[in-house]
Formats: C-alpha cells, sequence, structure tokens
C-alpha cells in the first residue's frame, strides 16, 4: 500500500509537472478556435497595423461589419480607423477579460488607439458546457477569485444555485489547470482552427446567413436554419423584447454587479496606461435589467448603448433579424453604419480625452 501510494505521488508530481510545462508552451488563446485562428492570421500579416479591435460574443462577430464601420466613421471623421474584429461564439467575461488583457501585452496591441469589449454579465458556466476545452482552457486563479466574489454578491441566486456555480467554476480550474480533456480536438480534426473564421474578406467579420448559406457542415446548417425557424414562426418575439427592455430603462437602480464594475474600471485605467481607450458595448437586445444599471456606471467616454430602443428602434425590426439574438446581413449592415457614427460623435465630443 505505501509502494503504491508513493508511486501514485510520484505519477502526479510528473503529471502536474508535464501540465506545467505545456502550459508554457501553448499561446494563451488555444483552446478558442475562432479567436485563435484570428490571432494567428494577424500575427502572419504584421503589415495590416490596425489600430481599432473589438472584443466579445457572436454580436460582436456577427453583427460588426469592420470594413462598413471603418469607411462610414472615416468618411466623416479627421481620424482614419483601420478595425479587426476579433469577435467568437459564446465569449462572454471573464474569458473576454481574459483574452483581452492576453491581447493587450502582446505585440498586437502596438498600434492600437481604439478597442470595444461588449458588455456582459459574469457567465456561470451551465452544466452542458462543463467539461470542454473551451469552458476551462482559460481559467485562473485570478479571475477563479473574480467570479467566486460576483457569485458570492449576487442576491439573486439563491445559496444552491450559489454552490452549483462554484463547483462549476472549480473543477473547469482544476481540469485546466491538469489539462483534462484538452487537445483532443486539435488532433481530431485538422480543420479545427478554420480560416474561414476570419471571414470572408479577412477582417473577423462573418454573418450569420453567409455562413447558413455556404456551410458544408449539415449539423451546422440544421442548427442554423431551425434557430431561423424558430424566429420566423414567433414574430412577436422582437416586440416582447423591445418592451422589457424599454421597461429596464425606465426602472434604473444601484442594482448592478460591483465586482464587476471593479474589474471594468481595471481594466480601462490598464488599457490607458498602454495609450489606448478602451470602450464597451451594450449590444442591441442583450438588456437585462442588471447589466443596464451596470452601464450606467461606466463613465460615458467608455460606454456606448446600442440596446435603448428609444434611440435604435431599427434594431428591433423582423426584417433585420436572422434569429431572436442576432442581425442579417441587412441588419448587421445597418447596424455597423449606425454605431461608426454614434462612435464618431463620442471622439468629437471627448477628442481631447481620447488624443491625450
Amino acid at each position: 500500500m505505501k509502494s503504491f501510494l508513493n508511486n501514485f505521488f510520484i505519477i502526479s508530481i510528473i503529471y502536474f509537472i508535464i501540465s506545467m510545462v505545456i502550459s508554457q508552451l501553448t499561446p494563451y488563446h488555444y483552446g478558442n478556435p475562432w479567436f485563435s485562428t484570428k490571432i494567428e492570421f494577424l500575427e502572419n500579416n504584421i503589415t495590416l497595423n490596425h489600430n481599432t479591435y473589438f472584443f466579445g460574443s457572436s454580436l460582436v462577430y456577427r453583427q460588426i461589419d469592420t470594413q462598413l464601420f471603418d469607411s462610414t466613421f472615416n468618411s466623416i471623421s479627421n481620424e482614419k480607423l483601420s478595425s479587426f474584429n476579433l469577435g467568437a461564439p459564446s465569449l462572454f467575461n471573464p474569458e473576454s477579460y481574459y483574452l483581452f488583457e492576453n491581447f493587450l501585452n502582446s505585440p498586437l496591441s502596438k498600434n492600437a488607439k481604439y478597442c470595444f469589449i461588449e458588455l456582459t454579465e459574469v457567465n456561470l458556466i451551465k452544466d452542458s458546457r462543463m467539461h470542454l476545452e473551451k469552458t476551462s482552457y482559460w481559467q485562473n486563479y485570478s479571475d477563479l477569485l473574480f467570479v467566486g466574489k460576483s457569485i458570492y454578491s449576487n442576491n439573486q441566486l439563491s445559496q444552491k444555485q450559489k454552490g452549483k456555480a462554484y463547483l462549476n467554476y472549480s473543477v473547469s480550474y482544476l481540469e485546466n489547470l491538469l489539462h483534462l480533456g484538452h487537445f483532443r480536438a486539435q488532433i481530431l480534426h485538422s480543420n479545427y482552427y478554420n480560416k474561414k473564421y476570419v471571414g470572408i474578406n479577412n477582417d473577423g467579420y462573418f454573418p450569420l446567413d453567409y455562413e447558413y448559406e455556404t456551410t458544408e457542415n449539415e449539423i451546422i446548417k440544421n442548427d442554423f436554419h431551425a434557430r431561423n425557424q424558430r424566429f420566423l414562426e414567433n414574430p412577436k418575439y422582437l416586440n416582447t423584447i423591445k418592451l422589457k427592455i424599454l421597461n429596464s430603462y425606465n426602472n434604473i437602480s444601484k442594482n448592478y454587479d460591483q465586482i464587476n464594475l471593479n474589474r471594468i474600471l481595471d481594466l480601462i485605467q490598464k488599457t490607458k496606461q498602454k495609450g489606448i481607450n478602451l470602450i464597451f458595448i451594450l449590444s442591441p437586445r442583450m438588456g437585462g435589467q442588471k447589466l443596464i444599471n451596470l452601464s450606467k456606471q461606466i463613465s460615458e467616454i467608455n460606454i456606448i448603448d446600442m440596446c435603448n430602443p428609444q434611440n435604435h428602434d431599427l434594431f428591433y425590426f423582423n426584417e433585420n433579424s436572422f434569429d431572436q439574438g442576432h442581425f442579417n446581413s441587412k441588419g448587421a449592415e445597418s447596424y455597423s453604419k449606425i454605431f461608426a457614427t454614434e462612435f464618431e460623435k463620442k471622439v468629437r465630443t471627448h477628442n481631447n480625452v481620447y488624443n491625450q
């Protein structure tokens, strides 16, 4: 028995050391194939000299056409932007914070002047997302503490829900520490880092309807078709969402995640020290009460609200939508142009601050 325990201890130490070596040798973004493919593209095309980057979920990846954003902004401003969309499906915080902070410390950020991050609540890991590389690859002790504090302060969660959230994050952290379940997809699938993720125009933007029309993957095609059909069968859904969001704007309160706000303010400060302006995006249709409350706590030079139907009713039209949460190409075109116009107004208003 003693010999078995000694052998187990020695093997465990060796495994842990190997895991640490692997962690040092792999790029910080390896577990997110969409983001990783885009970073590799940028590293292989350093002459592009982008000065503006977008981070966020599919609401960024599928909806911000950087070519339209740039051309619209550049046509009405003395500044000239060259943007790249680093959005990826299901990229919420703190994963988005993790990727942004690592990007900030990489050579790719040296020419950056503006960075945009989608504003989201702290993501609680669902059981269906457990034991996946994308869920665990970015987990680290610092973010584990951040999430723990956020969960603890969330008065909308029961003790049972908090316990479950703690457990899911702790297990995912250990899986990353020991690389449990990692690298399988990269080994089995030669196109894991698929070049199509960089988008039609190699700018990181990839609209949903275009992928639906062109994909040869039947699983993706069937999923997109089902999402589109559910939306078409429920034409009143967007109006319901719009009314709910309008109600939230009429009931602004101090009920928001202070832990998330502290992290946001810290990110803004870190980015400023690098000479980069960080702006958070409140995306259309994403306005829960606490998130809208949170957005009001961020300095106006660091937030653009594209969610409020009173200002952007167009974003709640069925004809601009692919599914319940996303625009089609027509909607993304309008959104990209309007977003650029809103940003130009902000730059013009706060020009001295942005150019310090």
